[in-house]
């Protein structure tokens, strides 16, 4: 499948929506661009004059810092680990949704724009909050708090209720005017279009930026858009030979039966779609476009939307994904949320882990996300959970349930691309605590792999036996340079799968526990040498303690570690994989294991850019028997960028 993305098109559209609303524009650029890709889609709305680019949290953030785009930034959903001392020292701005926030931000020294719900009932300070909030960043500010902006977020229920929406930021505003507020913005692309009196000072443009219409897929032809003046960016191809194509769910499509497919200028239907195979009838051979410019006689992301039951923005989104998570790289707590697809030791999706990143009081009658088709009936608890669409969480999954400390609550409201509410009532819960979504029973989720997710490996190990195959599936994945930590109680079986490990590479000499030596290296057949660590004496030192960690004189370069204890290793690596493992009684000081078929809990994780969400994947026993390789992922989803930088 090749995804083409047109930078000019995006910068022609900014500059066409930004002489229609007559304010600056903030071009959002999350969730890789829409799909699009973060950088080049960055790239092409600075070129179509916006004068900030929007992202949701510091990962995406410094993703553009680093690809040297300095232009103002905004990041405003954060997870509970968040450091916001990296948003100031990279000049990031950051609205916050809590006082816990507002107070963390200013110590950091970061700017700050207080993000405030008039009605969406997601992410932003509560109602009831929000005096004390007001009050909090005055007191702030006057100690040399950066507070420059507020912000809030229309839900479009209807044109009266975004009214009352305006009417409550106003009055917002009116509270904090002692602030001295330098940017005031509340619209999205629906709202600064259809709503003059919401783009006060700054408009965010997202989806019609992009070419997309707004105001959903309508009759799927994109008229809607191109009445706008907008054109498409995005054009998704492939080739099909007696009606057939090697893409699927896996690659982000939507079950989308129906929707319309052009075969070098012949029209035809979508009558089959699976994991990685997509049937059209007629069966057609040649270049098909799934969606692209209608202008141009291709299909609409709208046309497949409305066969998908959904929007167009969940459409091209998913194509930020890489193909079986090539590229993907789990973020660090301190700039973004936890995102995981959980797959067992066969490589078969089980749940999607996230977490909690806001809890609020709320009133009764409160609508909750777009749409308000929740709205609350009682005072109650509203948990914000970090993944939305943009990381597997479909549209259609609204209602499913999720599992939050052993409570079942369905997602209630619209799922946005970014995150979903829970309606807790009285229970308890607290930001960071984790949540997991089953994929079971959907399979048009288990392929997908957003932008940010990342993949780890998680099951029961019965025997020793399979413990060591375990490890032999891992050495066979090893190359020069790897760091494999193992992380586990004294006779989880760190030993027995290091052995498995130095099968696969042809290790020399017995692998045995290293307690007693600290290091040994294996010569091996595959080339790179094993060193097999004992890190317990660097755990019981510290981890920060270089000199201990000097003395042990590794080859983290040429060899290929591992090491048993491994923990206090990380803060020397720039990749690892990550093991960790469980059981239910310990073993003999020595690492041996105390009985050989107590069933083992082994999660396999990958951290750094050695180890993507592709490359974790592959060491499942399903996905390796596939040898997906991060290259191989590349290959099967290439995307390309016209009149523009490539991400």
């Amino acid at each position: 499948m090749l995804v083409e993305v047109d930078g000019a098109a995006i910068a022609a559209n900014v500059r066409t929506l930004a002489a229609q609303v007559g304010v600056p524009v903030c071009g959002v650029v999350k969730a890789a661009g829409y799909g699009h890709g973060a950088v080049a889609a960055a790239r092409a709305m600075l070129d179509g004059g916006a004068a900030m680019l929007g992202v949701v949290d510091l990962a995406e953030a410094l993703a553009l810092r680093d690809a040297g785009i300095d232009a103002p930034v905004l990041a405003w959903l954060h997870g509970p680990g968040v450091d916001f001392r990296i948003a100031a020292r990279h000049g990031i701005e950051v609205a916050v949704s809590s006082i816990a926030q507002l107070e963390a931000a200013a110590a950091a020294g970061a700017t700050i724009h207080l993000k405030l719900d008039t009605g969406l009932g997601r992410n932003g300070i509560a109602r009831g909050d929000r005096a004390d909030a007001i009050r909090r960043a005055a007191v702030l500010a006057d100690g040399g708090a950066r507070i420059r902006g507020a912000m809030s977020h229309l839900a479009g229920t209807s044109a009266e209720a975004d009214l009352a929406q305006l009417r409550d930021f106003e009055a917002a505003l009116d509270a904090a005017a002692p602030l001295g507020l330098e940017v005031r913005h509340l619209a999205n692309s629906a709202g600064a279009l259809g709503i003059p009196a919401a783009r006060f000072d700054m408009v965010r443009i997202g989806m019609a930026a992009y070419g997309i219409d707004p105001l959903g897929p309508a009759a799927g032809d994109g008229a809607g858009a191109a009445a706008l003046g907008l054109v498409p960016a995005m054009r998704v191809r492939a080739a099909f030979v007696d009606g057939a194509a090697a893409v699927g769910l896996d690659d982000g499509l939507l079950p989308a039966l129906g929707a319309p497919v052009v075969v070098d200028g012949r029209a035809a239907r979508v009558v089959a779609i699976g994991a990685d195979a997509l049937r059209i009838e007629p069966a057609l051979d040649g270049d098909g476009v799934l969606w692209g410019d209608p202008a141009r006689g291709e299909p609409s992301a709208d046309a497949w939307a409305a066969a998908a039951g959904t929007i167009g923005y969940e459409v091209v989104t998913r194509m930020g994904g890489a193909a079986r998570g090539a590229g993907v790289v789990a973020a660090g707590p301190a700039l973004a949320p936890r995102r995981v697809l959980e797959l067992d030791l066969e490589g078969d999706p089980r749940r999607l882990l996230a977490e909690v990143v806001g809890v609020k009081r709320v009133e009764p009658g409160l609508g909750v996300s777009y749409g308000g088709e929740h709205v609350t009936a009682a005072e109650t608890t509203l948990a914000l959970v970090g993944a939305g669409y943009a990381d597997g969480v479909t549209r259609a999954a609204a209602g499913r349930l999720v599992d939050l400390g052993g409570v079942a609550h369905p997602i209630r409201g619209r799922v946005a691309m970014d995150q979903v509410v829970l309606d807790i009532g009285d229970q308890r819960a607290e930001v960071g605590d984790p949540v997991a979504l089953e994929l079971a029973a959907a399979p048009e989720l288990t392929g997908m792999i957003g932008p940010r997710v990342a993949v780890e490996v998680a099951g029961v190990v019965p025997d020793a036996d399979a413990m060591e195959a375990l490890g032999e599936r891992i050495g066979s994945a090893l190359r020069a340079g790897d760091a494999v930590l193992l992380i586990g109680p004294l006779g989880a079986g760190k030993t027995t799968l290091t052995r498995g490990i130095g099968r696969a590479l042809g290790a020399h000499g017995t692998v045995q526990s290293p307690t007693f030596v600290i290091a040994r290296t294996h010569r091996t057949d595959a080339g790179p040498d094993l060193q097999h660590v004992d890190a317990y004496r660097l755990q019981e030192g510290g981890a920060g303690d270089e000199a201990q960690l000097d003395d042990l004189d590794l080859d983290l370069d040429g060899a290929i570690t591992v090491a048993e204890w491994g923990a206090p290793l990380e803060h020397a690596l720039e990749s690892w994989l990550r093991v960790e493992l469980a059981r239910g009684a310990a073993g003999d000081a020595d690492g041996d294991d105390a009985d050989d078929h107590e069933p083992r809990f082994v999660r396999l994780s990958g951290h750094g850019q050695d180890w993507d969400a592709a490359r974790v994947r592959s060491l499942a026993r399903g996905a390796a028997s596939m040898a997906v390789t991060s290259a191989a992922a590349t290959s099967a989803a290439t995307t390309s960028t016209t009149n523009g930088s490539a991400e």
